[in-house]
Order: structure tokens, then sequence, then C-alpha cells
């Protein structure tokens, strides 16, 4: 018996490994590291991230390395922007098919512990005075706690804490403000803003100790003209110094 001579692969055979070929480097392309999310200023004076500066300049002063946490982030930002522009221009051309097929990154991985985390507080006005009506994951200031609570809200909220979600941390607010309306008729104002504090060190846990917080993002909305159907935000501030007590 003769042996087989060897098989010659169609041009569909040829086309196909191309195609793959091409789909497998689009997907390595579009998996490339980028700090997307990170590229706003405003969020790099976080006391984490600013944290993070100091970190490195010690770890390159231990190596000899005479470089200040502010020289690092300006390199830093310099490199961030030069390799989000390159990105883009190379992802340019790939981006209509790789929205199309789903086959997006949007998922960054983690780069340092939030040592500064931000929790939400939702207050109302009432003729007694402000009452907190909720604090995340707080069981006993619970309203909407199973909205504001579930995972995906959880994952939300913790970026509309940063000034780079402005935009989306606005649209969920005018959104619970028109709750707030619905479920507190007797109610003249809403007001949301996150609470900043420093995650306590082991030492500090021990004896007790908790850091001041800090806030902002604030958000406070007159609830009169959002149940006549106009939303009507006022600038934080506007209704005059809050007494000790008022609130949480």
């Amino acid at each position: 018996m003769s042996e087989a001579g060897p098989q010659t692969l169609s041009w569909g055979a040829h086309l196909r490994g191309l195609l793959v070929g091409l789909h497998v480097l689009a997907v390595v392309l579009v998996a490339l590291p980028a700090p997307e999310g990170g590229m706003n200023r405003a969020s790099w004076a976080d006391p984490t991230v600013q944290a993070e500066f100091q970190a490195w300049a010690d770890r390159l002063g231990a190596l000899g390395l005479d470089l200040g946490p502010e020289e690092i982030e300006q390199q830093a930002w310099t490199l961030a922007q030069a390799w989000t522009k390159g990105r883009n221009v190379v992802l340019k051309p790939i981006r209509p098919y790789t929205r199309y097929l789903g086959t997006n990154q949007p998922w960054r991985m983690f780069v340092a512990p939030h040592t500064h985390p931000s929790r939400l507080h939702i207050e109302l006005r009432e003729a007694e005075g402000w009452r907190t009506i909720y604090i995340a994951r707080d069981p006993t200031l619970d309203w909407r706690a199973d909205q504001l609570g579930h995972d995906r809200a959880r994952s939300a909220l913790f970026r509309y804490a940063w000034p780079g979600y402005s935009r989306s941390w606005k649209q969920l607010s005018r959104w619970l403000a028109e709750r707030a309306a619905e479920d507190f008729p007797q109610a003249t104002h809403l007001r949301l803003r996150f609470a900043r504090q420093q995650s306590p060190s082991p030492e500090e846990v021990r004896a007790g100790f908790e850091h001041p917080r800090t806030w902002g993002q604030t958000r406070t909305y007159e609830l009169g003209p959002i149940r006549a159907g106009e939303l009507g935000p006022i600038r934080a501030g506007e209704l005059g110094p809050i007494r000790s007590g008022e609130g949480r």
C-alpha cells in the first residue's frame, strides 16, 4: 500500500486560519493594560493614590534613587498619557469588531488597597432638622438598601465617589431624589454625600481609634419642585451650617 501524499489545504481552510489568527490578535491587543478610568488628574489627588506615590518614593529612595512623590506622579502621568494615546491609535481599527462581538476587556487589575474608602450617606431634611435614612452597609439605616446594597450597585457607588464619575453620580442622585420625594412626602430636602475615612491599622483597631471623616461629592435637592415635576438641585452649603447632632 502506497503512503498517502501530503494533503493540500483548501483556500477555505487557509481563510479560516487567517481569520482565527486575526481574532486572537484583536483580543490580545484589546487586553493590553491601560489606566482607563484613571486618567483624571483630580482622582490622582485622592489620599490612597498619593500614598502610593509616597510608597514608591520610599522604595526607590532605599535603592539610592532620589525621586520625590511629586516627581514620580508627574512622570507617571506623562507616561500614562503617552501609553494611552498610543494604545488608542492601535485599537482604533479594531474597536468596531470587538464591540460587535462583545470581546472588549473592561475589567482592570487591582493595583493597591483602597486605604481611604468612601461610604454613602443619605439624609432627609424635615421639620425637626436633618435625619439620616441610609448609610452604606448599616443594617439600621437601610432606606432602599435592597437596591443600593445590591452587588452591582455597590460596585457603581465605589466609582461614583471618585471625581471622574461625577456625571453618573449626578444621574443616580437625581433618581434617588425622585424616590425620596415619593417615599417621604413631608420631607423638604434630600442630601447625598460620601464620607471618606482612612482605614485604621491593626493597632488603631485594638485601641478603638478612628480617623476623622471628610465629606465629598455632596448633592442636595429640594424635594418640593421635584414633586411638582421639576428638578431643583441646590449648591452644597446653601442651606447654612449643619448644627452638631443633625444627621449622623
